[in-house]
């Protein structure tokens, strides 16, 4: 598989893998780059089926996902790393940390979920049908309303346009997206062991996923560790950057 490598020229840096949700392009991590760089070796990629490794993608699961990421580490020589994902991310940050040959050291998971609930599967259920019913333009037009909150719709229009523009200009396909979410839909959290050193971001007002769900996670995950914030939506990483990089880049980058 095709990755971006990106080493921070530091001494005993710490590599951390950032795995993108459901639509699996290693750009979303974009706005974070000047903040982690000066600190991590960096491991980013287009996930199997989606971007720069597109291809025909039949029916998958999380764990492929996961062993996707240690194929990646694996061509880039990397042997033990951390993890940050967001949503889908997360998913495989959990999967990889609940193997016995466990690779992965810190998880951060950003609005992720043990298991799919009722309320998002229905969201999937409205996108999938938009996308068959109106097509891709409303389908893309769909996702910014679940991936950002009603703030940063109102004051950012023109980015939100050019966003959906991007979405429908390098759509991962309709077979390979219901493949993908089919995954998501079928995950359960596994058992992880204790000494798993994992942080729960959540936010209040995400659409998609009820932070119930993140609350679920904490109470499931020995000595899981919880963050909420008020607001943010599904993409509170981006839409709140500053306050959560405050939040993350302490306990990823501590001793």
């Amino acid at each position: 598989m095709k990755f971006t490598h990106l080493k921070c020229g530091r001494e005993g840096a710490r590599t951390l893998v950032l795995c993108s949700g459901l639509g699996g392009a290693q750009g979303y991590w974009a706005p974070h780059l000047d903040a982690l760089r000066p600190v991590f070796d960096l491991i980013l990629y287009d996930q199997r089926g989606t971007g720069a490794n597109a291809c025909s993608l039949g029916p998958t699961s999380i764990a492929e996902m996961a062993d996707d990421v240690l194929e990646v580490c694996e061509s880039a020589g990397v042997k033990s790393f951390d993890l940050m994902g967001h949503a889908l991310g997360g998913l495989v940050g959990f999967d990889l940390a609940a193997r016995t040959d466990r690779r992965v050291g810190r998880v951060v998971a950003i609005n992720a979920w043990p298991e799919i609930d009722a309320h998002t599967a229905r969201c999937f259920d409205l996108r999938l049908a938009t996308l068959a019913g109106q097509g891709l333009a409303a389908f893309a037009a769909l996702q910014m309303n679940f991936l950002y909150p009603p703030f940063w719709i109102a004051a950012f229009p023109e980015k939100i346009a050019a966003e959906e523009a991007h979405a429908v200009a390098h759509f991962q396909g309709a077979e390979t997206i219901t493949h993908r979410i089919n995954a998501l839909r079928d995950f359960r959290l596994p058992s992880i062991a204790d000494g798993a050193d994992i942080l729960l971001i959540a936010s209040r007002d995400d659409a998609l996923v009820d932070v119930a769900q993140s609350e679920r996670l904490a109470a499931r995950i020995p000595g899981a560790r919880l963050a909420v914030f008020d607001q943010g939506g599904h993409a509170m990483n981006l839409t709140k950057r500053e306050a959560f990089e405050a939040e993350v880049l302490p306990f990823l980058a501590a001793a």
